[in-house]
């Protein structure tokens, strides 16, 4: 990716982290992460080993704060 492809990918993330702050005060954190890991399924159809070692990642991180922390995250 170039610069100009960078700066695209933040303003993406920016409009994501606008969209989740707008509806944070309705749904909770773990209905708006069902959400979008509906919406991760769903990109990744043409590519589910790509899928599944994204959710193999976020699952080994939440695994992790969990063992550092128990009790207090999941």
């Amino acid at each position: 990716m170039d610069n100009k492809d960078d700066l695209q990918l933040v303003e993406f993330v920016n409009e994501l982290d606008d969209v989740i702050a707008k509806w944070s005060d309705r749904y909770a954190p773990h209905n708006i992460s069902g959400i979008l890991l509906s919406r991760i399924t769903l990109l990744m159809i043409d590519d589910p080993v790509t899928g599944k070692e994204l959710l193999k990642f976020v699952w080994n991180k939440l695994d992790e704060m969990e063992q550092s922390n128990p009790g207090q995250y999941l």
